[in-house]
């Protein structure tokens, strides 16, 4: 479920910019989210991206830099299953 940590941590942080959420709110999703995203990180460290799609690999030196780099690989993952979601509905 990174995705739906990933936009969980999004919406909290919308929410403090605009005074709904407290700054401990936002730190818990936003670690539980950082979570997430590491664990998608080993799944696919371990399974040699089978299941990875998209340019930013979980092996690329770039994940172990920057630290917002485990969200946007959530994203790009998230957004590429999208993809061939509907692409395989749309045929049915």
């Amino acid at each position: 479920m990174p995705a739906l940590a990933d936009r969980r941590a999004y919406a909290t942080e919308l929410d403090h910019l605009r005074g709904s959420a407290t700054v401990p709110q936002a730190e818990r999703t936003l670690d539980k989210a950082d979570i997430a995203a590491a664990a998608l990180r080993t799944f696919d460290v371990a399974t040699d991206g089978v299941y990875a799609t998209g340019p930013l690999r979980a092996e690329h030196p770039v994940c172990d830099d920057e630290p917002d780099t485990g969200r946007a690989r959530v994203r790009q993952e998230y957004t590429e299953w999208t993809r061939t979601e509907r692409a395989v509905f749309s045929r049915a």
